[in-house]
């Protein structure tokens, strides 16, 4: 099932009704549906799809040369090089407007360094002189870009059109999912993040069903998912796994997880700039008065968080062939782990439904300890400009007016905001006082779970 990505769609079509020379590098992380994405795109228009592998230049232009003749319905040429499938699709440009679609191009970036030269100087003389169009894409997000936006590289400019492609939101996977409630949806995205692929291979009628089927047993097929993702990504996978470890375990600054693993800040610094490129892992942005100094790390991808923090800690109960009695043992961290999940969907929600100048969190003193705000963002409505503060419950209860009194006395040490409004968003609904308490003012919204999802493409 395709869902979403029209925006990305859009950018496609616009590039393709465009002037010349017509070019984009789709680019992101594996499973997040790129190559779904052109192939949808490519589907009512004439194109050449060339799918590389990593091997030789030479093992690569074989395959190009099979999709060139199955495209042109004769024998192969028995190409040997990437220029020589190039010369013969400039000889197909020039006949007709179609789209070059090159997937996972960095094998050959790799492979045969030269070979980025020899595609710009096919872009300078036969793409620009053409109105056909040459998408290349990669799972390979750091050297794709590299190739790309460095100023030494020969393809520097010559793809200002570039599609980072992401994960979907929690609104587009909840309609991979027709057979579950909306509870259940929701429960499975903050599980295994917004992957396509993951999705459309789920077909359970429930959430627990997705944990049980998917994750627990002795062959479960998501149980290790998350390190053979990060295996084909990042290396040392040793040392990424220690880090993210720590990182769940509350190590969340870079030097404490560099001391925890007898690294240097730089060597640390180094892997932890890594995952940020490819979002596995994030920094909370500190809002308003909250201390700065320190950079607080955290597992921003739900299935890498969901591994590290629910999982490895269970590695012995969640391979056992008793699948419901592990499910009963491991309810409290499952249901302890999507909590801190939901504040995520409700930072989805608040960054498509208003213009957020910025949005994080607030920690500081409260007088007698250390505590937080889920959520604080700068809106932008009109000449209106206000802050947004906001508290996040995913629970089996209603939430009562205690949350929102909790809420207001923290926001009494929120320094720098003179007009504050407040949102309480809940998985579970309201009590009845606390409906009561939001009709009557203007400062106070009530966000439930159906209200999570307005309708949105």
């Amino acid at each position: 099932m395709f869902v979403g990505r029209a925006e990305e769609l859009g950018v496609l079509e616009e590039i393709w009704s465009g002037r010349s020379p017509k070019t984009c590098a789709v680019y992101g992380r594996r499973r997040v549906g790129k190559t779904t994405l052109i192939d949808n795109f490519c589907q009512d228009k004439r194109h050449i799809r060339f799918s590389f592998i990593n091997s030789t230049e030479g093992k690569n232009a074989t395959l190009m040369d099979s999709a060139i003749c199955r495209y042109r319905g004769r024998e192969p040429y028995g190409l040997t090089t990437f220029q020589q499938a190039l010369e013969i699709l400039s000889e197909i440009i020039a006949e007709e407007d179609i789209v070059l679609f090159m997937d996972e191009l960095a094998y050959l970036f790799e492979h045969a360094p030269h070979i980025s030269s020899e595609l710009q100087h096919f872009i300078d003389h036969s793409l620009k002189d053409s109105n056909s169009m040459l998408i290349i894409c990669s799972s390979a997000v750091s050297m794709i870009k590299k190739e790309v936006e460095s100023e030494d590289r020969p393809l520097y400019g010559r793809f200002i059109n570039r599609i980072h492609v992401r994960q979907l939101h929690y609104w587009q996977c909840e309609k991979m999912h027709p057979e579950m409630t909306r509870d259940d949806a929701l429960r499975t995205y903050m599980t295994i993040g917004g992957y396509p692929a993951y999705h459309e291979v789920i077909q359970d009628s429930s959430f627990k069903d997705v944990i049980m089927r998917r994750f627990l047993g002795p062959n479960a097929p998501f149980a290790e998912e998350a390190i053979n993702m990060l295996s084909l990504e990042l290396s040392p996978v040793p040392t990424i796994e220690a880090l993210l470890l720590d990182i769940s375990q509350g190590a969340t600054d870079a030097k404490k997880i560099a001391d925890k693993e007898g690294l240097s800040k730089t060597i640390c610094g180094k892997y932890l700039r890594a995952m940020e490129d490819l979002e596995i892992i994030d920094r909370l942005t500190p809002m308003a008065n909250s201390d700065k100094k320190t950079r607080i790390y955290r597992i921003r991808d739900p299935l890498v968080g969901f591994w590290h923090s629910v999982m490895y800690p269970n590695l012995d109960i969640a391979s056992s062939p008793n699948r419901e009695a592990a499910y009963e043992v491991m309810y409290e961290e499952i249901s302890t782990y999507l909590g801190h999940r939901f504040e995520d969907v409700c930072i989805d929600y608040m960054k498509r439904r208003y213009l957020c100048k910025k949005i994080g969190k607030w920690w500081g003193w409260t007088g007698e300890e250390t505590s937080d705000i889920d959520i604080v963002a700068e809106v932008v409505d009109g000449k209106e400009r206000y802050a947004v503060l906001a508290e996040c419950k995913f629970r089996n209860r209603k939430m009562g007016v205690s949350a929102l009194n909790e809420l207001e006395e923290r926001s009494k040490y929120v320094k720098g905001y003179n007009n504050i409004k407040f949102k309480l968003f809940s998985g579970s609904g309201f009590t009845e006082d606390l409906l009561e308490i939001a009709e009557s003012r203007g400062d106070l919204e009530l966000i439930s779970l159906d209200d999570l999802f307005p309708g949105w493409d």
